[in-house]
């Protein structure tokens, strides 16, 4: 990946204004683990505009499963969001993983807090479903909350 390329994705994520400071850390540890070894264990899929990455997708399997992956990172530049660039982003995620295979499993963690209801939004909007809580999990009053989605044959979202 080209430094390039690290620096519009990260762009994109910090302004959102969704991740702190140590998220964006992790974020730019992930870009580089996917530079250094673009088929392990994460996948990155990219939105440009005129040139530039607007937004992003990364994705990888979850260890010690037959088909399930992680949905790990997905941000929208706020000057392009609500213009279906994410959902565009996570159907290709979604074709890509079912090429070649029958079904697959998707699973999505995020903060429960009230800053993130747009992102738990969307991700029921995408066809996910909450399927657990853990109460304060990052901090006093901020859950871990799981989605989870099955695509392929014998789903609503199958092919």
């Amino acid at each position: 990946m080209s430094s390039v390329l690290m620096e519009q994705c990260m762009a994109a994520a910090s302004a959102t204004g969704a991740f702190t400071p140590d998220e964006l850390d992790v974020l730019r540890e992930v870009l580089t683990e996917w530079s250094v070894h673009p088929d392990g264990n994460y996948r990155l899929l990219t939105e440009e505009r005129d040139g530039a990455a607007v937004a992003f997708l990364i994705y990888g399997p979850t260890p010690m499963t037959a088909f399930a992956y992680d949905l790990y990172w997905i941000a929208v530049d706020p000057a392009h969001q609500k213009k279906g660039l994410g959902a565009h982003l996570e159907r290709r995620m979604c074709a890509l993983l079912l090429k070649g295979a029958k079904r697959a499993v998707l699973r999505v963690e995020t903060a429960g807090r009230d800053e993130y209801a747009g992102q738990r939004f969307f991700y029921l909007a995408c066809g996910y479903t909450e399927c657990g809580r853990i109460p304060n999990f990052y901090s006093e009053g901020d859950d871990l909350v799981f989605y989870c989605k099955e695509i392929g044959e014998g789903t609503e979202q199958g092919t």
